[in-house]
């Protein structure tokens, strides 16, 4: 075998070796929850809620996606503000709220949009995830599937 070829076979067989040691630092790293429950953390203090706790509301309203297609949400849902109410944080303290998916994919709503009617819900889809929508928005991107948790940036 010629030189070029082992130091070849050497870099894949690194590169390999790195990415599962990458794969294993992000999946210990990844937010875990209990079935059916819902992180809610401000200030370093963390809560589990459970959605079906609280009372849904119609959710009702159009999405529009990232090629401009418009489409119809008619569901039940939980205002996010009510969420964060319900796990006994103030949602007009917040300036701010991060909402993450399973895959740490993350977005983020102002206290003023938090606490706007009519803006943000939490809504459980048929799978049993949680799907933030966002109303309101020229890009549905905040619209999050999968959301694990919900973390509250104080003014």
């Amino acid at each position: 075998m010629k030189k070029s070829s082992k130091i070849i076979i050497a870099v894949i067989a690194a590169l390999i070796a790195l990415t599962a040691v990458l794969a294993v630092i992000h999946s210990a790293a990844r937010t875990e929850v209990p079935d059916g429950a819902l992180l809610v953390s401000c200030g370093g203090e963390k809560k589990y809620v459970d959605l079906n706790s609280f009372n849904a509301v119609p959710v009702q309203g159009s999405v529009i996606n990232g090629k401009g297609e418009k489409s119809y949400i008619d569901t039940q849902g939980v205002p996010l503000a009510d969420v964060i109410k319900g796990a006994g944080f103030d949602p007009n303290n917040a300036a701010a709220v991060r909402v993450t998916a399973d895959d740490e994919f993350s977005v983020e709503l102002s206290g003023d949009e938090l606490n706007e009617e009519g803006k943000a819900y939490l809504v459980g889809e048929n799978d049993g995830s949680v799907r933030l929508v966002v109303f309101g928005d020229s890009n549905a991107k905040r619209n999050v599937r999968n959301v694990v948790s919900v973390e509250i940036s104080l003014k």
